[in-house]
């Protein structure tokens, strides 16, 4: 298919959708995967809880805490997904060049996950919530929690630059090239529409309960894909290789992404109880 010929209202909508598919599989996996982690370290210390689709209540006294239990719970989580994170980011380069829709999940579980660590680091610290609990029970002094958002704003920062060239790659899936012209069309179907598209969906699918990285998480975010748009706009012509492409709507995604989050929504509604 000619670029040209391409770039229609209607393949910008396929491609947006397939991206969105994609944003909100990724952040669910990402949600519930740091949700597992943490029941599960809550386990090792004998902590019983109860849990719905988005909060985790402790049935214990506030002097059964200890430094060790909040260190591993609040801690856990973030660190496993960054390493899933890492794992998406091969399982992407090893798809990078096959025209495989399936990449864009993988790129979206990179950017959201290492956006939920680094991320974390920043905003959990500025408000003392999720891994910044860790950080207060641990005594770090001013300087000390000054150098960790330090790591998590560098982090976001270089997260932002280096995703940028897979970002651009990821064009494709749907063309031959992707040069200036073709650049902004592109960029806002796969990355802009699906960023506003998915954080409003996934606002919806946990209101009226927004935990803190729901409610500013999508900040760091946004600043993140405007460095990455900032860098892969300066990349001169890409060219690919010159199979034909066929701009679809990729169904198992988007059917994935519905079921996945109206069945667990539906699923998780209620509160279930683990006696350790």
């Amino acid at each position: 298919m000619k670029l040209s010929s391409a770039l229609t209202r209607k393949n910008f909508w396929i491609i947006a959708i397939n991206s969105t598919s994609g944003y909100v599989l990724a952040y669910l996996f990402i949600f519930y995967l740091n949700h597992l982690t943490t029941i599960f370290s809550a386990g090792m210390f004998n902590y019983n809880l109860s849990f719905d689709y988005v909060l985790i209540y402790y049935h214990i006294q506030p002097y059964e805490w200890t430094a060790d239990a909040v260190k591993l719970i609040y801690s856990s989580g973030p660190v496993i997904v960054f390493i899933f994170g890492c794992i998406a980011l091969i399982g992407y380069y090893s798809l990078h060049e096959e025209p495989a829709r399936v990449k864009i999940f993988f790129l979206w579980f990179v950017l959201i996950s290492f956006n939920y660590f680094f991320g974390g680091l920043l905003i959990g610290n500025i408000f003392k919530k999720g891994v910044g609990h860790v950080f207060n029970w641990m005594y770090f002094t001013d300087t000390q929690k000054l150098i960790v958002a330090l790591i998590g704003f560098f982090g976001l920062i270089s997260t932002g630059l280096l995703m940028a060239k897979p970002i651009a790659h990821s064009a494709n899936s749907y063309f031959q090239k992707l040069d200036q012209d073709s650049f902004p069309f592109f960029f806002t179907a796969q990355i802009i529409v699906p960023f506003i598209l998915g954080t409003l969906l996934i606002t919806a699918y946990f209101y009226p309960t927004l935990l803190f990285q729901e409610r500013y998480g999508w900040i760091s975010l946004g600043v993140l894909l405007l460095l990455s748009f900032l860098r892969s706009s300066q990349y001169d012509k890409i060219l690919f290789d010159d199979d034909d492409r066929e701009i679809r709507i990729s169904y198992v995604m988007l059917l994935l992404a519905v079921f996945l989050g109206v069945g667990i929504r539906l699923l998780l509604n209620r509160l279930y109880l683990i006696m350790w």
